[in-house]
């Protein structure tokens, strides 16, 4: 077993005599048996531990046995630990809590490997675990991407010990008489993990005792084949997908001349958090009107008439602030300029207007779009409703939620950067301003 591993690192390329290793480590077997190899392999590194305070005094306890073992392991360089109030974080962020450890886990990676206290974080994932991902991946609807299992590497992650069962780390405790924590929540079969562990794979074993070693083949096939599909796919994708700063723009009749149109979205949004099934739905849309918006976790999709976009997640506030007379008015990234002034000298530039404004119009608001909103475009008479208004210009639909509106209740004065109100035109040589807005970061469209 220590052959192949060192084979492994080898060939992976893990990790090298110039990095600063260290182990996330819980107390359970698994970890145990990966820190007492490591030790075994003469490779030196530090444990990590996340004290979830979820079993009272065991998960205290599982604390005290790290500190004792790593005292033990002659390679092990000590303990760095952090104990989290899991269920408190959870209820503020409404996640369950495995979610909840999940993400108190990995911030505490991250801020670690930022601190440079390790240049590679190594996981005990094994064998066992890759065949559990491709069963919960198989019942979650994953394609290609999913069945192909746990990387050996992501990011600063490594992953050594992937072609270990979990019978051979097992074995490896019990013949040298090594002590591990148990964690009662691994026989829970609410988990859909557990469920596999537990109950479906040793009965598929019984029935077919070689089943983990060809599964494990299988996933290997694919993880080559993922490679082969991803390359063609990335070439593919430069002929009709463009970023622009934190924009990304699909032309929607390259994407439909696929035969599986929904299957190319999905290997480009898919690093957005979209899923196989908003895909297919997208796909749907893109074949009809234009103006649906779709949400993963972080970013927005919109479908336009000739273009998709995609942007991060943007929710304003809904701050409205109060535009009482000349000064600044910051609304988020957008700060407002109005400033008296006694003569216009009319420019091109679009984020600077001359306009009339009677002091009875005043206090103002300087705010987002909101649904009722109209506007007297300059120039016409009568009004318009701001989403046709928005139609008209062919503003992209995701981009009119983060376009800045001085506005007199629900009648909009100005479009930042597009069009006064003929309401405000100069028409005298009295109540003139100048009215401009500047973004600290500009919206791309």
């Amino acid at each position: 077993m220590l052959e192949r591993i060192k084979k492994d690192i080898q060939s992976y390329r893990l990790f090298n005599e110039t990095d600063q290793l260290a182990l996330a480590i819980s107390g359970g077997k698994d970890s145990v048996a990966v820190a007492h190899l490591l030790d075994e392999l003469g490779v030196p590194f530090q444990m990590v531990h996340v004290n979830f305070g979820l079993r009272g005094e065991d998960s205290d306890g599982d604390e005290d046995f790290l500190d004792q073992l790593a005292q033990n392991l002659s390679t092990c360089l000590g303990l760095i630990k952090r104990k989290v109030e899991t269920k408190k974080y959870a209820a503020e962020r409404k996640l369950s809590t495995q979610e909840a450890a999940r993400e108190l886990r990995y911030n505490f990676f991250d801020q670690l490997y930022k601190e440079e206290r390790f240049t590679k974080l190594i996981t005990a994932h094994h064998a066992s675990d890759q065949i559990e991902t491709f069963f919960i991946n198989l019942y979650r609807k994953s394609g290609i991407k999913g069945l192909r299992g746990i990387p050996a590497t992501r990011d600063y992650l490594i992953r050594p010990f992937l072609t270990v069962t979990q019978n051979e780390l097992l074995n490896y405790l019990s013949s040298a008489n090594l002590t591990h924590r148990e964690d009662n929540s691994n026989s829970d079969s609410y988990y859909l993990r557990n469920r596999f562990r537990n109950k479906i794979i040793p009965e598929i074993t019984k029935e077919l005792p070689d089943f983990e070693a060809r599964t494990l083949a299988s996933m290997t096939i694919l993880q080559k084949e993922q490679e082969l599909f991803s390359e063609l796919i990335k070439k593919e994708i430069t002929r009709f997908v463009l970023e622009k700063g934190d924009t990304v723009e699909i032309q929607k009749k390259a994407l439909l001349s696929f035969p599986q149109a929904g299957v190319m979205l999905y290997q480009i949004i898919d690093k957005y958090l979209f899923n196989y099934s908003q895909c297919e739905q997208i796909i749907k849309a893109c074949q009809g009107a234009s103006g649906k918006v779709f949400f993963s976790d972080t970013h927005q999709l919109s479908v336009d008439r000739s273009l998709i976009f995609i942007i991060l997640k943007c929710e304003n506030t809904g701050q409205v602030l109060t535009v009482s007379g000349p000064g600044e008015y910051m609304l988020e990234n957008a700060l407002l300029t109005l400033n008296n002034t006694e003569t216009t000298t009319f420019t091109d530039d679009p984020n600077s207007e001359y306009v009339e404004l009677n002091p009875l119009l005043f206090p103002l608001q300087w705010r987002y779009w909101q649904e009722g909103d109209c506007i007297s475009p300059l120039g016409m008479k009568g009004t318009k409703l701001m989403s046709d208004f928005f139609i008209d210009l062919k503003i992209p639909v995701h981009m009119k939620s983060n376009i800045p509106l001085l506005c007199l209740q629900n009648e909009v004065l100005w479009v930042s950067g597009y069009r006064i109100s003929d309401k405000i035109k100069v028409k005298h040589d009295k109540h003139l301003y100048k009215i401009s807005v500047t973004f600290e970061q500009k919206p791309t469209l």
